[in-house]
């Protein structure tokens, strides 16, 4: 090895180092103040970050803990627990900051994901944009650096993937993308050539996993990348000849190895997850979400809505009216497009692939409506409602297996920004090629400022915990009773945070797609809490209460005052809890909580439950109020009841009902009606055809 060698080894090394700090100085800066509450508070809004944090725990606890997999849990909705698969785990962030949460705690855990997703995200651009720099006249010169460090920054510290700090870790951990990305693309440009393939291969696959492992959209969007590099491939092929069929295989065979790496070692969750999805629709959204989701064209072109000068008031400019700012936050940056236009006016051999991949992510984060104004709920057109359009975004719904699950289509907005991030990067190392060093040094620090400016979003705000000093009291009773969190007529992930600290299983909890066979919303007392009034089953909660309670194993009730309004939210749940809980007497109350220990129960009154599949959701606002029979029918559970009960039911449309051996005919009914029911088993199967609306049951005594 010869000194200059050497020389250039260690030149080149440098370069990395002084990229990676660059990077992580610009992290601290740009989440400020973060870095003064580091054990103290996590970044965002108080909601979905709490989610997040909770994952951190959980997997840590699954583990290390108890040995057991992490996606599933009986933590949550105890006691029937609940599958994970389709939560927003991002198990990589649980186990690569593992020894942080050991030694410093949860709240360093969760704030080393953000240094290690920015600083990576961007090196991984920077890496990618350098790649694609190589060779003459760039290869590794000062501006080829200097583009390749300014790709990262603009695509690290990008509005889009700020705004996701609000809470969203899963999407925050954005960094293996473009390490993907270089990967692929080096095997497929050696697989043209002729050599060697393989290990950059197997390379996309491990970053196809690591994608996985942070949220299974980045799945979804490298794959959509992958087809477009195949295809661009493909038409590059024909343009400039050669062996055809050769160079027309030469992509498929890196992109078929990472495929197949990446199901293979993550077969023990996607088979599960492949498994449910052909049973069980609770997972793909509505199609009216994939509307409100969508980003409109002016998302893109408008300045920062999260910029310190102008927030919130830039949360309504226009745009996408509907979806949270976070998922409407995507603007491109004005002098990222206006180096991306260099590039592409002045290097267009380099840049087709990043032209296409722009314009088609920009096409499919827009939805199954294209707009290029405003979206609001007037303008929500009828097609969407089906999902049935034949915008980009709809065809390929039709067309990629799965696609329906994920809901936020503006979150495409990151592969648009990571090919723009790159286009830039080669217009500045353009800008800045055969200029003195110095004048390229200037050049990139005058345009790093102003990209800079554009993304200052400086405080940025922080969530220190709220949670209950009593919960820490809760956590020093023996026992593994339930803990119901009141008020729940939706989901809170605070009461995840809150379980960190008194780590009881909760009755009710938060998680990215709600499971209809939890029992939230299938027995009579969580209904009441839920809807703030009765669902089908017309079970006295006061007089049932107790008994559901007990059956759900809730040993600890606690009623948070911060969380209620005025209004019905307080004085419904509230009325409710002193309804069921009349006889019994606080175990702690201050001026923010109310917290009851129950005690075991002797004495068990009957009630009515609906089974866990078959029924439609709750249409409170219909006149009057009803559940649907589903297709393959739907079952009512008797609990406690005699051997001979009767169940009276009001019912709209047509179907049938079987009780035991006996099964009775509901005839046609325009408008509510109602029949006796006489039960001698445990179970009610009612069938209707999809016609048949139940309206009330009543179990009578």
């Amino acid at each position: 090895m010869t000194a200059a060698f050497r020389r250039r080894g260690r030149a080149s090394v440098a370069v990395h180092l002084a990229a990676l700090l660059g990077y992580a100085l610009l992290t601290v800066v740009m989440t400020w103040p973060l870095a003064q509450v580091v054990t103290t508070a996590i970044p965002g809004d108080s909601f979905d970050g709490w989610q997040n944090f909770w994952n951190l725990w959980w997997v840590k606890l699954a583990l290390v803990d108890r040995v057991q997999n992490p996606y599933t849990t009986d933590l949550l909705y105890y006691p029937t627990g609940v599958g994970l698969y389709f939560h927003t785990l991002n198990p990589f962030n649980a186990l690569v900051t593992l020894p942080v949460q050991l030694g410093a705690g949860l709240f360093a855990a969760y704030n080393s994901v953000v240094l290690l997703s920015w600083v990576l995200a961007g090196y991984g651009t920077f890496l990618l944009t350098q790649w694609m720099l190589r060779g003459a006249p760039f290869g590794a010169s000062t501006a080829a650096r200097l583009g390749a460090w300014l790709a990262g920054a603009i695509f690290t510290f990008a509005p889009v993937h700020m705004a996701h700090l609000l809470g969203h870790m899963q999407v925050m951990a954005l960094q293996w993308l473009p390490f993907y990305a270089l990967a692929l693309l080096r095997a497929v440009t050696q697989s043209r050539r002729g050599v060697s393939w393989r290990r950059d291969g197997a390379l996309a696959g491990l970053f196809l996993i690591l994608a996985g492992l942070c949220d299974w959209y980045f799945v979804l969007y490298l794959l959509l990348l992958t087809g477009v590099v195949i295809v661009w491939s493909w038409l590059t092929t024909v343009w400039t000849g050669g062996k055809l069929w050769r160079k027309l295989a030469a992509p498929i065979g890196p992109a078929a190895l990472a495929g197949a790496i990446f199901a293979v070692v993550l077969a023990p969750v996607l088979g599960p997850m492949v498994v449910e999805a052909t049973r069980s629709a609770f997972m793909i959204r509505p199609a009216r979400d994939l509307y409100l989701y969508s980003a409109s064209l002016l998302d893109f072109l408008i300045p920062n809505r999260l910029h310190t000068l102008w927030r919130p008031e830039s949360f309504m400019w226009p745009g996408n009216q509907i979806a949270p700012v976070s998922e409407r936050t995507i603007s491109l940056g004005y002098t990222a497009l206006a180096l991306a236009l260099v590039a592409v006016t002045r290097m267009r051999r380099r840049t087709g692939l990043w032209v296409v991949a722009a314009v088609f992510f920009v096409l499919v984060a827009m939805g199954p409506a294209l707009h290029a104004g405003s979206i609001t709920w007037e303008s929500l057109p009828a097609a969407t409602l089906t999902g049935a359009t034949w915008s980009p975004y709809g065809v390929l719904n039709r067309l990629v297996p799965f696609m329906r699950i994920s809901r936020s289509v503006s979150r495409f907005a990151i592969l648009v920004q990571m090919s723009v991030a790159v286009l830039a990067g080669m217009g500045l190392a353009h800008l800045a090629a055969r200029r003195r060093a110095r004048v390229a040094l200037a050049l990139a620090a005058g345009v790093l400022a102003l990209v800079l400016a554009e993304d200052w979003v400086a405080p940025y705000p922080v969530s220190p915990p709220d949670t209950p000093e009593v919960y820490t009291h809760i956590a020093e009773q023996p026992g593994t009773g339930a803990v119901l969190n009141l008020p729940m007529n939706y989901d809170r992930p605070g009461y995840l945070l809150y379980q960190t600290v008194h780590g009881k299983p909760l009755t009710v909890a938060y998680i990215s797609r709600d499971d209809p066979r939890t029992l939230t919303e299938r027995v009579p007392v969580l209904q009441h809490f839920r809807h703030l009034g009765p669902d089908i089953l017309a079970d006295d909660p006061a007089r049932v209460g107790r008994t559901v309670l007990a059956d759900l194993g809730v040993e600890w009730v606690v009623l948070d005052r911060y969380k209620m309004p005025e209004g019905d939210e307080r004085t419904v749940t509230t009325g409710l809890a002193e309804a069921i809980l009349a006889w019994q007497q606080p175990w702690y109350e201050d001026e923010r909580v109310t917290v009851y220990r129950l005690a075991a129960l002797e004495t068990l009154q009957p009630y009515l439950m609906l089974g866990p599949l078959g029924w439609g959701p709750w249409q409170g606002e219909a006149d009057p109020p009803y559940r649907a029979v589903g297709p393959d029918g739907a079952e009512v559970w008797l609990r406690h009841a005699s051997a001979a009960a009767t169940v009276r039911v009001t019912y709209r449309g047509a179907g049938t009902v079987a009780a035991g051996d006996a099964t009775a005919m509901l005839a046609q009914a325009d408008s509510p009606a109602t029949v006796d029911v006489p039960v001698t088993g445990d179970r009610l199967l009612f069938r209707g055809d999809g016609a048949l609306e139940i309206v009330r049951l009543e179990l009578l005594h």
